[in-house]
């Protein structure tokens, strides 16, 4: 890694002790070093390299301490600095933007950022900074639905972090992340041993607000086995101690539909929904639309209209699964209501999908 851009190393190396407890996730000592960090604002503004590092760590600081509220405009600041000046300042610009744009589901863009990020790997020589890379890419390639990346990434990081010491925490967020993906997989064994392991370390940590990311994690393998009052259980203790945590609401108010709880889902849709709204994650704000209409289930027609709405989103966006899943329940619709021409039509894209599925978690 080449710092001699950065004409106070001194700076530069409190800048760099952030970002490393950032990625450790001790997010009080992060604080502590922020404010002295700002502290030193004028001499950083001085450094046109010390002050874009800095904005994309005070980027990066914000998706540690509230990550589910990163918006659109969250990364104007570091826009409005960047220049290309060297390759380590390019690699992180493109790193923290494909996170960026991961948190606003933009994951076709992100992809772009992300793979930039990676032709310049060879100018990160921190074991950590290359861990947190792996980290982020393998959840990146979780949420696109690419096993194999996943499960080989994921796996680099935690090689690399259990190495370190002071980093079990990131230990834990890899189990978590791994059997995140075998709940993809339909392995739900090895996911609850991942589980079970990452609470474990976390446990050890004191690390309550992430063994809730767990939690919601273990909320989503009962409510893919069906398992609906278990995944109820764990899915209301997390909206109970994190309100806005808009993807836990969309989990648990799907059990509630499981369950006809007409009223119930209808509660949880309207909360999710202005939480989606404010944060503006196009994701999500069609995930709770469809269960809105299903939940209501006025006509199939209404239903129709916002699941093709939502399908040219997830094609755009290269997220099959959705679109595999969503078809599915249309020729269920339309087959129910005896109407074979559109029920047929919606399990070939069902078909279609999950090809185009297979295809983009293949080996390259």
């Amino acid at each position: 890694m080449s710092t001699s851009i950065f004409t106070n190393q001194n700076t530069f190396k409190l800048l760099n002790e952030w970002y490393h407890l950032m990625i450790s996730q001790k997010i009080n000592e992060a604080a502590a070093l922020k404010k002295e960090i700002n502290e030193r604002k004028d001499e950083i503004k001085d450094d046109q390299n010390l002050l874009m590092y800095y904005s994309l760590l005070d980027f990066r600081y914000k998706v540690l301490t509230n990550g589910l509220e990163v918006r659109k405009n969250s990364f104007e600041e570091v826009e409005s600095l960047f220049i290309p000046r060297d390759n380590f300042l390019m690699f992180y610009y493109h790193f923290f933007k494909g996170i960026h744009l991961t948190s606003i589901s933009s994951f076709v863009e992100a992809r772009e950022h992300y793979e930039k990020a990676e032709r310049l790997l060879d100018s990160i020589s921190s074991e950590i900074e290359l861990a947190e890379f792996y980290y982020r890419t393998a959840a990146f390639f979780n949420y696109t639905y690419k096993p194999l990346e996943v499960v080989k990434r994921g796996n680099q990081a935690l090689e690399l972090f259990k190495k370190q010491i002071g980093y079990e925490i990131n230990v834990g967020l890899c189990k978590n992340l791994l059997g995140g993906m075998c709940i993809h997989l339909e392995q739900y064994e090895e996911s609850e041993e991942y589980f079970t392991s990452a609470i474990d370390i976390l446990q050890k940590q004191e690390a309550s607000d992430l063994i809730l990311r767990v939690r919601n994690n273990i909320g989503w393998l009962y409510a893919s086995q069906n398992l609906s009052s278990l995944a109820i259980r764990h899915l209301s203790e997390v909206v109970e101690n994190m309100p806005n945590h808009y993807k836990a609401i969309l989990l648990l108010a799907r059990e509630y539909h499981k369950l006809g709880e007409v009223e119930k889902v209808s509660e949880l849709v309207t909360k999710g929904m202005e939480i989606c709204n404010q944060n503006n994650d196009e994701l999500y704000k069609h995930h709770f639309n469809i269960l809105n209409e299903m939940n209501l289930n006025i006509s199939t027609e209404r239903i129709e209209k916002v699941i093709l709405e939502g399908i040219s989103y997830f094609d755009k966006e290269e997220l099959y699964e959705y679109t595999k899943e969503y078809t599915e329940k249309l020729g269920v619709c339309f087959y129910n209501q005896e109407n074979h021409v559109k029920a047929s039509e919606y399990f070939y894209l069902h078909h279609k999908a999950g090809q185009k599925k297979i295809e983009k978690g293949a080996l390259k």
